[in-house]
């Protein structure tokens, strides 16, 4: 170890640690499950907090309860006091050889003022929670709530583990982080009731159930439960929203950060993991049919070797409706039409993004450092407009000019008018068609039905970290990738050491301070603004859609700053456009030989806007 590594670790052991305290650590008798002892997490002497480590909610998942949902019945006891001071292993992840690039330096800003705890223990039994409560005298109703469901992928890409000390300390309220099955484990689907699949959703409930029943225990107010989301985190946030009874009365409020649960793809249809299914059969020696023998073989499986060894496949949620008949569907029908049926739970929603959210994965390295050429600027948008076209489902009819059609549509929205081949301005269409396609639409589509029946509040995170240390990876021309608005909302300025002993610009803790405020405030009052903050957030409302900017003015959203035309067009427009085209590649031609042009009510939306 390098002595500016060695000085830099002492510094943080210095500054975050658990400590000894003059008096005993708390401790909890949970009913069923035996007595448990806190610890004390201290900071700069004067600040602590109590942190309760590795409780489980759940029966342990493996041998014949691999590929089922948890069971939350004769929970794991213990004898005398268990000592909660250390984390359970992590669930086991999915094979994957790079990470994405916004992870990757997210990752590596986390690491490099980590300390060093050694290698991270995985394990099949791993679903626990830790809980993190202030040391403070507690409010008559009891703390409200935070249940953090992490960023990452659902095949487990860097989970990261974010210390909430500050959020607690500074807000005052009970912060709770979940562990659930990730990959394989977590959502492998048979396509039947052999294993129907969103067993790291079922996970996720099982301890919001366990929290419901217990979190009085620690000094919670079980009527004010937050769920925060982010990323994938967020789509499971979303995917509560409309899970019926798996969540019944379990939570309060929701909050979605740089997540949507309507994309497509972020939900699939059974079907869509046959291919996978003959690969894992192969790969492991076992029958691919029935399938009851191929669940049996895959449990005789040990789990690292599994996890290690399995083909990669991008699992996650699926809609499950009829292939159990034991278990209620956690995902009846794709989001998109559960949302457009109203079935979502009436609770006030916070969601929003970041102002560059796949930045740095489209970037490609430097790739676009000088911008994109006219041509590379066609290419790009005419594979996204391919990818979406493969998702339907056309008959032998090719329709070639259909596709031209689509493309042409995208065009007229995005290619620059008057046209230019300045490489920057291109550049600058190119993300923002990403973001507001993958982002900002599915974003507003959610509040806009939301807001109809709960509070709902919409925010764009525009502000880098001042710190040049933080950001000495991200290219000065781009805005906030994914990951990034963590820094502020989890207090990192205030608790994570920088590499080469950098300090923290002052401006990044106020920022911190404000976003943690604002969070806390929604959590407790519904109100983002209601203490502490002299901000204006105006509720979105179909008639009033305001957005929160949250830059360094913390404005509400104009025309200048919000783009509402982008929205109506891949929320409403490009939809009807995929769908004409798909309809009319199944359509026979005319008599004249010559395929339909898009319908008048179509070609109105462009002069509507």
């Amino acid at each position: 170890m390098t002595p500016n590594r060695l000085v830099r670790l002492l510094a943080v052991v210095l500054l975050v640690h658990r400590s000894t305290c003059a008096r005993d650590p708390p401790t909890v008798e949970i009913p069923g499950q035996g007595m448990v002892m806190g610890t004390f997490m201290k900071m700069f002497r004067t600040q602590r907090v109590v942190a309760y480590l590795g409780i489980p909610y759940a029966q342990a998942p493996i041998n014949e309860k691999r590929f089922t949902p948890p069971v939350v019945d004769n929970l794991p006891a213990w004898e005398g006091t268990k000592n909660a001071s250390a984390f359970g292993p992590q669930c086991w992840p999915s094979p994957r050889e790079t990470h994405r690039r916004h992870n990757q330096l997210f990752l590596e800003l986390i690491q490099a003022g980590a300390v060093d705890e050694g290698e991270k223990q995985y394990d099949e039994d791993c679903l626990f929670l830790n809980i993190y409560v202030p040391d403070s005298t507690m409010p008559t109703e009891g703390y409200s709530v935070l249940v953090w469901f992490p960023t990452g992928d659902f095949d487990g890409d860097t989970p990261f583990m974010l210390n909430p000390f500050q959020m607690v300390f500074k807000q005052k309220l009970i912060v709770i982080t979940v562990q659930y099955r990730l990959g394989i484990f977590g959502f492998l689907t048979t396509m039947d009731g052999e294993a129907p699949g969103n067993f790291g959703l079922m996970d996720q409930s099982a301890a919001l159930l366990w929290i419901k029943r217990n979190v009085k225990l620690f000094n919670g107010n079980e009527a004010s439960v937050t769920l925060v989301g982010h990323g994938t985190g967020g789509v499971c946030v979303g995917l509560h929203l409309t899970s019926g009874e798996w969540t019944e009365e379990m939570f309060h409020k929701a909050i979605i950060m740089s997540g949507s649960v309507l994309l497509d793809s972020m939900v699939k249809m059974p079907s869509y993991y046959g291919p996978a299914l003959d690969e894992i059969a192969t790969a492991f020696g076992c029958f691919r049919k029935p399938t009851s023998s191929l669940v049996d073989c895959l449990r005789r499986v040990g789990g690292q070797i599994l996890a290690e060894n399995s083909p990669v496949v991008d699992w996650g949620p699926v809609v499950d409706s009829g292939l159990s008949n034991i278990t209620t569907p956690f995902i009846p029908e794709l989001p998109m039409m559960l949302v457009h049926q109203g079935k979502l739970r009436k609770v006030p929603l916070l969601i929003g993004h970041t102002d560059m959210e796949e930045g740095l994965e489209l970037a490609m390295g430097d790739m676009l450092e000088h911008g994109i050429g006219a041509e590379m600027f066609e290419t790009l948008l005419g594979d996204a407009v391919m990818m979406d076209l493969s998702q339907v489902e056309f008959n032998d009819t090719v329709c070639g000019g259909n596709m031209e059609s689509v493309l042409e549509a995208v065009h007229y929205q995005y290619k620059p008018y008057p046209a230019t081949t300045d490489p920057m301005i291109l550049r600058r269409r190119y993300i923002e068609f990403a973001t507001e396609r993958k982002y900002v639409a599915p974003t507003i589509e959610l509040a806009m039905h939301m807001s109809q029946q709960a509070e709902t509040y919409v925010y764009r995170f525009d502000i880098k970290p001042r710190t040049e240390a933080a950001v000495k990876d991200i290219p000065d021309w781009m805005g906030v990738p994914h990951n990034f608005e963590l820094i502020f909302l989890w207090g990192l300025p205030y608790w994570l050491a920088l590499a080469d002993q950098m300090q923290w610009d002052s401006a990044d803790k106020r920022v911190a301070d404000i976003v943690m405020t604002l969070w806390a405030n929604f959590a407790k009052y519904t109100n983002p603004t209601q203490v502490g903050v002299y901000i204006k957030w105006d509720q979105f409302t179909m008639d009033e859609p305001g957005v929160l900017i949250i830059d360094r003015s913390f404005n509400m959203s104009d025309h200048t700053t919000m783009s509402f035309s982008a929205v109506k067009f891949w929320n409403h427009y490009y939809p009807n456009v995929i769908s004409f085209a798909a309809q009319c590649c199944n359509a026979t031609y005319a008599a004249d030989g010559a395929p339909a042009m898009f319908s008048s009510s179509l070609v109105e939306y462009f002069f509507q806007t």
